[in-house]
């Protein structure tokens, strides 16, 4: 068989891994905003080994360090969890190594058993292997490895879908949020999030044509892995032009503490109570002052746990009951078929496109499509 040289291609895609390894180096030696820039290099440290292991070989090197060979498919399906579990550092959140964080790592775990077999394998059996299934340009590959190639894909949709829907959740706590420096984070994970989505769905299209088709064309890979790489890069450019968003994760800013923990906890159960009981939101002119003035409370210890207890605003926090209230009311029979702006009214909205937009940002859906949902 004629030995694959290093073409163009494939130093892009070793140039990209370098790029991966000093990046993730970089982040991960950073005291600031850990454990984010950690995860951060974990997913990075991931693509890379990759990479460079998908140039090894197609290089040739491969005949001279066989037990590199399907060393990094494991990897592949850390790559979804981390990404997630870096939104969710993020935002602020806590990871921890216990059974909620390692559950998302079962996949590459199990990957890893079903590999056992091959890994133990001599270096000149795994060579022969090599040998067979690259000839006729690669035509040879078995076809687990696509199927193999489309679940991971599924499974980077699949936390992607999540770490979007997490961003969303979470615009409860950051919709007050005024600094720059926070919204700037707050878009540059959108932006991130949206970038890596559409790898992932250019990844999934071109292993399902490979499935369809039957064919396997390495220039489809040499796309896919050179898109990888450009990751990295894009990755590498923000580091650089935004040291910012690598510095602190993004916090709630809270209240000055007044009250004690029994009071504060006391307070929220009164004012949560008197929310559920009472229905103050109904009245869309409701303020901070008026609830005060119901429950005997300064409007300042109420604004205190709702920071610190609540990690909301009086407006969201108003909203998210009006938001259950409409979602209750386009569920019921009775209303099902009522209007969009008769519900929006009778959840104690003003209007029509501040209850579309504070619904949609509370669910991830329009009323019409929630309503649609439930029929």
């Amino acid at each position: 068989m004629e030995i694959v040289h290093l073409n163009i291609w494939a130093l892009l895609i070793l140039l990209g891994a370098a790029h991966g390894f000093f990046l993730a180096l970089v982040l991960g030696s950073r005291k600031e905003n850990q454990p984010a820039n950690w995860i951060f290099a974990l997913l990075l440290l991931s693509v890379a080994l990759h990479l460079a292991e998908y140039t090894i070989s197609i290089s040739g090197l491969i005949f001279q360090f066989p037990h590199f060979m399907f060393s990094t498919y494991p990897l592949l399906f850390v790559i979804g969890p981390l990404f997630y579990l870096y939104v969710l550092a993020y935002l602020g959140g806590n990871i921890g190594w216990n059974w909620r964080t390692l559950r998302h790592f079962i996949p590459a775990f199990f990957l890893l058993l079903l590999l056992l077999p091959f890994y133990v394998k001599s270096g000149a059996d795994k060579a022969a292997f090599f040998l067979a299934v690259s000839e006729n340009g690669f035509r040879n590959a078995p076809p687990e490895q696509f199927i193999l190639m489309l679940f991971q894909a599924l499974q980077m949709l699949a936390y992607l879908y999540a770490s979007y829907r997490l961003i969303g959740r979470k615009q409860l706590s950051l919709a007050h949020l005024s600094a720059n420096g926070n919204i700037l984070k707050v878009q540059w994970l959108r932006r991130a999030t949206l970038v890596f989505l559409a790898f992932t769905v250019f990844f999934a299209l071109a292993t399902t044509v490979l499935i369809l088709t039957g064919h396997y064309r390495i220039e489809i890979d040499y796309m896919v892995l050179l898109s990888l790489a450009g990751l990295t890069y894009v990755a590498g450019y923000v580091a650089l032009a935004q040291p910012a968003l690598f510095h602190q994760p993004i916090r709630l800013s809270r209240a000055t503490r007044v009250l004690s923990d029994a009071a504060a906890g006391g307070l929220k159960e009164t004012l949560v109570r008197y929310m559920e009981t009472q229905e103050p939101f109904l009245d869309e002119g409701l303020k901070l002052d008026d609830v005060a003035a119901a429950i005997s409370t300064p409007a300042h210890h109420i604004s205190e746990v709702l920071s610190n207890e609540l990690h909301t605003n009086f407006f969201d926090f108003v909203n998210g009951y009006r938001v259950e209230k409409a979602k209750a009311l386009l569920r019921s029979p009775e209303t099902r078929e009522a209007k969009i702006l008769a519900i929006a009214f009778d959840a104690g909205f003003g209007n029509k496109s501040t209850f579309n937009r504070v619904f949609k940002k509370f669910t991830g859906l329009t009323p019409g499509q929630y309503r649609q949902a439930w029929k």
